[in-house]
């Protein structure tokens, strides 16, 4: 299941099932440093077989475009995105309100017919400031043949597993002293645990894609969401306004995953949310609500005309006096989490049956990377330091 009162998406995902090592950071520590890593337990994943992940970015293809020559009143049009429309389709010119049909097209030069549905033909010049022009629909007639398909290709792209490894040992000596806190094995064991979940957090969130060899072995490293957006990039030169925050969501909102609830999830510093809610304060158009996930993770629920944002503060992040003035938002439904080799604690001397050391160690070893899937749907914005 997702995590109940953060988000909606992959609700009936089973990635809170026992042996989950981001579920059980989940549940045991959910107010740690890893939260990102904890909200991957309602997130997809999977397993597969190879060091390198693969897949398509698309885009929504909206068939908004421009007509880029001057067409006049003739019936030739030259379009700027000719790979989203065929023979049969039906447009209008916004600036005119003139509907066109497109009788056939060839590369980019359409063959319309003007002053289609008893609209008024209008002179048209787009070769100096390209005319905007709207796909509305295809028409054919009865028993008319196959129409010509659409391929929605997009773009490859791809990420490298990484092997994260955190160790842990104690001395035979160490093992024989008695302490207040308990087991000096349980307690070492549960400090590489955490290690280890802040090592994949932060390779998750900041990692960068890049491979080698180290010691004359191959090693690997993942993008992590931050360097997967691409689009909605945004750093602040000077004070924060509500119009900076706005046009920023609005252009992370504009664009869903279809199936999928427009909600977003977000991680910030103090020094963001201090921000934000002053921002409030003097603008008085923001509405941010306060609220407690049933895992115990705090969540700001912020109300925005495009759509709700789940607010989380980051200890990473404000640890740190450059990310804290960073806000990171992703969708959800757009992240999965895969597995080469899931988690696994390897104890790899077990009281020195194995390789006669007077200590106790082990590892624990984890090999996936993190995949964000319709990267328009996300934005990062850098830089939040004073409202205004």
């Amino acid at each position: 299941m997702a995590v109940k009162g953060v988000f909606a998406s992959d609700q009936n995902i089973p990635g809170t099932e026992m042996g989950s090592f981001a579920s059980a950071i989940l549940q045991l520590y959910p107010t740690g440093s890893s939260p990102l890593l904890a909200l991957t337990a309602g997130m997809r994943s999977s397993d597969i077989k190879s060091t390198v992940s693969t897949w398509f970015e698309k885009s929504h293809l909206s068939g908004y475009m421009n007509v880029t020559n001057n067409a006049g009143t003739g019936t030739t049009f030259n379009l700027s995105e000719e790979n989203q429309v065929v023979a049969g389709t039906t447009m209008l010119v916004h600036s005119t309100g003139e509907y066109i049909f497109i009788d056939s097209i060839t590369a980019n030069v359409a063959t319309v017919t003007r002053g289609f549905a008893d609209t008024a033909i209008v002179s048209i010049n787009g070769s100096v400031t390209p005319v905007p022009i709207q796909k509305i629909t295809n028409v054919h007639s009865e028993g008319s043949p196959k129409p010509v398909a659409i391929a929605n290709i997009g773009s490859p792209e791809f990420n490298y597993m990484e092997i994260v490894r955190n160790s842990w040992d104690a001395t035979g000596t160490a093992k024989a002293v008695e302490y207040h806190t308990g087991s000096v094995v349980a307690e070492n064991q549960r400090e590489a645990g955490m290690f280890h979940a802040e090592d994949l957090e932060r390779a998750f969130m900041w990692g960068r894609r890049t491979t080698g060899v180290l010691d004359g072995k191959p090693f690997r490293t993942m993008n992590g969401l931050t360097n997967q957006i691409r689009t909605n990039v945004q750093a602040q030169i000077a004070n924060t306004t509500w119009d900076d925050i706005d046009a920023f969501l609005q252009n992370i909102f504009q664009t869903n995953i279809k199936g999928k609830p427009n909600e977003r999830i977000s991680f910030c510093g103090n020094t963001v949310l201090a921000v934000l809610n002053k921002i409030a304060r003097l603008s008085s158009v923001m509405n941010i609500e306060t609220g407690i996930t049933e895992f115990g993770m705090k969540v700001s629920n912020w109300i925005t005309p495009f759509g709700d944002l789940k607010l989380m503060t980051h200890p990473l992040m404000n640890e740190n006096p450059v990310w804290t003035k960073d806000l990171y938002v992703f969708h959800p439904g757009s992240i999965r989490v895969e597995y080469l080799r899931r988690t696994f604690h390897d104890r790899n001397d077990k009281d020195g049956t194995r390789a006669g050391a007077d200590a106790d160690f082990g590892v624990y070893t984890t090999e996936a990377t993190i995949v964000y899937e319709g990267e328009k749907t996300g934005g990062t914005y850098t830089g939040i330091d004073t409202a205004a």
